[in-house]
């Protein structure tokens, strides 16, 4: 019998049981990399006097706003629309592919739903993407997903330390890395005040 567990799958007999571990899921990653290098797009954007490439059935699966332009306003395969800046316009594009919100939220100073992403993101901790969430929080300026990622690893070092993000992590962000460490130096041992000074006796 087979059975998918998390991401791995169990195949047992009567005496027996052998692991296969699945690979990481890429979808965001994959349709980040067609929204950039716009393969097979089959419709034009444009909007704040730029054009965009684009994939009518993505847009259209992901949005019922699209999916209503393109079923009731579009026989061509432009799209124009105006009220809308072309820098907003490509990093709204790029969540609807991605579900990379905290960059925009970050990049257009949105306080609030940046404060929003870093809630939703912290909640959903693991050991596998922790290192990796920690380098979005540095990136990104997000100070209180940052202070939860290293409380995260703090937490489960000994196996977060075994992930290969983390492995990845002490070459390209070292920093991040120290600082880490500082802050689990100082949850084990607390810091002591400056010694006090000796009465004189007379």
């Amino acid at each position: 019998m087979a059975s998918v567990v998390a991401d791995s799958v169990h195949i047992s007999g009567q005496s027996n049981a052998i692991q296969f571990r699945v690979p990481e899921c890429r979808l965001s990653d994959d349709l980040g990399m067609l929204f950039e290098n716009q393969r097979f797009s089959d419709v034009t954007l444009s909007f704040g006097g730029k054009e965009f490439q684009a994939h009518k059935a993505i847009l259209a699966a992901r949005t019922p706003v699209f999916a209503a332009i393109f079923e009731h306003e579009m026989e061509e395969r432009r799209c124009n629309r105006a009220n809308v800046e072309s820098d907003v316009f490509r990093e709204m594009l790029r969540f609807v592919y991605t579900d990379d919100l905290l960059a925009a939220a970050d990049k257009y100073a949105l306080d609030r739903l940046k404060v929003m992403c870093e809630e939703a993101i912290s909640l959903n901790l693991s050991v596998e993407n922790v290192a990796e969430v920690l380098i979005l929080a540095y990136l990104h300026s997000a100070e209180r997903l940052k202070a939860q990622s290293i409380d995260f690893i703090n937490t489960h070092a000994t196996y977060v330390m075994e992930t290969s993000d983390w492995k990845s992590m002490i070459q390209t962000h070292p920093h991040l890395i120290a600082e880490a460490f500082r802050a689990l130096a100082t949850q084990l041992i607390p810091p002591i005040g400056p010694p006090r000074k000796r009465l004189k006796q007379n």
